[in-house]
């Protein structure tokens, strides 16, 4: 639940649980803040990772530019911060499978299945054309890919 709507489904509320009957405006919007603060860190997650996919897919397919090298490089040491978070992801997203039992309306399971046809799509190319090496872009794509893969099959194997 997003916190503008804590605010007004306690707006609403007749009861606010307090004595004198006054509106508590910190309480209120502590509360609201603290029930998405995970939500907030979903969405930057999700953002960080679809910035860090896109960042993969230009630099395998597009292979130009000076800084290139440099990139790569970049690209290459945020591949462990970037399965950290996904690992912090899989953490949250257990958690709130077994306290809320419901189903989350946040679907980072699209970026395993990604992952998975950007590897596909770059061994074909790896092994078809002569112009793509499995160089140090492949050898990240290939190992997130197979780390996410083994995250994802165990949150699959391990079910509340």
């Amino acid at each position: 639940m997003s916190w503008w709507l804590n605010i007004i489904e306690y707006l609403k509320n007749p009861e606010d649980n307090s004595a004198d009957g006054n509106f508590n405006a910190k309480k209120t919007i502590n509360k609201a803040l603290a029930e998405s603060a995970v939500d907030l860190l979903y969405y930057t997650l999700g953002f960080f990772s679809s910035i860090y996919f896109l960042t993969g897919v230009y630099l395998f397919f597009l292979d130009a530019g000076v800084y290139n090298g440099l990139f790569i490089k970049i690209f290459d040491s945020l591949s462990e911060p970037y399965l950290g978070s996904v690992g912090i992801y899989v953490i949250l997203k257990e958690v709130r499978k077994r306290q809320s039992k419901t189903k989350s309306k946040h679907l980072g399971e699209y970026f395993v299945f990604s992952w998975l046809i950007l590897f596909a799509v770059a061994v074909g190319f790896v092994w078809i054309s002569p112009n793509y090496h499995f160089d140090e872009i492949m050898g990240a794509i290939t190992t997130i890919t197979l780390a996410l893969t083994v995250i994802y099959t165990g949150g699959l194997i391990h079910k509340p």
